[in-house]
């Protein structure tokens, strides 16, 4: 079994990246995530890979940490998600931001990516939502409502406490319901300085 790669970046593509690895070109399937943090062409790179075995066709997935590649691995086996789809998945959400809606139980989230319905959004969000661990509730987004949930993740992202987050934004919104993400964010910075 292939675990790691370790070579020269020859081809670089969104989807996939060539790593010449002793003069072995190895083809491997990235997310966007992960190719927009490969170094340029001719650097070395260390991957992790998952080899994917299918009837008589065979498959390198790379990954640059862990975090996706265990997120991948849990979203393949998964029925009805193969390792193209969970690639896209991961390519439309960073990986820590779709556990996190995933844990929130965001349907909306999951239906927007690539090749997921509604009823495969449910299965995914019941069958791994458990595998992430106890989070604290704080720790979670703001309900149903994805403004609210993307002005969540953009003020988490500048390293506000998910608890004052959640204060501020109820605050704003509780003035005027009508705001956009902007709007949202915004107002609640100025509460958060």
């Amino acid at each position: 079994m292939i675990e790691i790669l370790t070579g020269k970046i020859i081809k670089k593509m969104p989807s996939y990246s060539i790593i010449d690895v002793h003069d072995i070109g190895y083809r491997i399937n990235t997310t966007i995530n992960c190719h927009d943090k490969l170094p340029d062409l001719k650097n070395k790179v260390t991957l992790l890979i998952y080899f994917h075995v299918h009837e008589n066709n065979f498959e390198l997935y790379g990954f640059l940490d862990d975090v996706e590649r265990d997120l991948f691995k849990l979203l393949i086996r998964i029925s009805g998600i193969g390792p193209k789809t969970a690639i896209n998945m991961l390519s439309a959400v960073p990986p820590n931001d779709f556990k996190n809606r995933l844990i929130a139980g965001e349907v909306k989230m999951l239906t927007s990516l690539p090749g997921i319905g509604p009823k495969t959004a449910r299965r995914i969000i019941v069958e791994l939502k458990d595998k992430f661990g106890k989070f604290d509730k704080e720790e979670l987004p703001l309900e149903e409502n994805p403004i609210n949930n993307d002005a969540f993740y953009a003020l988490k992202s500048l390293g506000f406490s998910p608890v004052i987050i959640r204060e501020s934004i109820n605050k704003v919104v509780s003035i005027d319901k009508n705001l956009d993400t902007e709007k949202i964010i915004k107002e609640s910075l100025k509460l958060l300085r």
